[in-house]
């Protein structure tokens, strides 16, 4: 495992934005949240939709912060749904639904639906 996370961080410092994203994934799975984040973060500003995704969950579920920070969590959902990410769409609209990351309203949730859950591109 450990040969492993090494070529990762050597692809990482090369600039190798999927092994920013495993890193997150390896460093969460071992509960180093704080970790996770920063390599999500790398991932997730590098235009990786499953980085923003994991990102936005770390900020929503409070992994590696004192309390949850649901505006951004839904700004990184956002982003990774409009990248393409179905599941970032799906906690998107339920942060909506139950009125975390803005002010409660139903119309943004229900027009995040219409428009990104039943998206075509969303059922394959």
């Amino acid at each position: 495992m450990q040969e492993g996370t090494a070529l990762l961080e050597k692809a990482a410092g090369q600039g190798h934005a999927y092994a920013m994203e495993w890193l997150g994934i390896v460093h969460h799975e071992r509960q180093e949240y704080e970790e996770a984040m920063g390599w999500f973060t790398k991932g997730a500003e590098a235009g990786l939709p499953k980085a923003m995704f994991n990102l936005g969950r770390c900020l929503d579920e409070a992994k590696g912060l004192a309390a949850p920070d649901y505006t951004a969590a839904a700004g990184w959902y956002r982003r990774a749904a409009e990248a393409g990410d179905a599941l970032a769409a799906w906690n998107l609209c339920s942060m909506y639904t139950i009125g975390r990351g803005r002010a409660w309203q139903i119309m943004p949730a229900t027009s995040y639906n219409a428009f990104h859950i039943l998206d075509p591109r969303f059922l394959s």
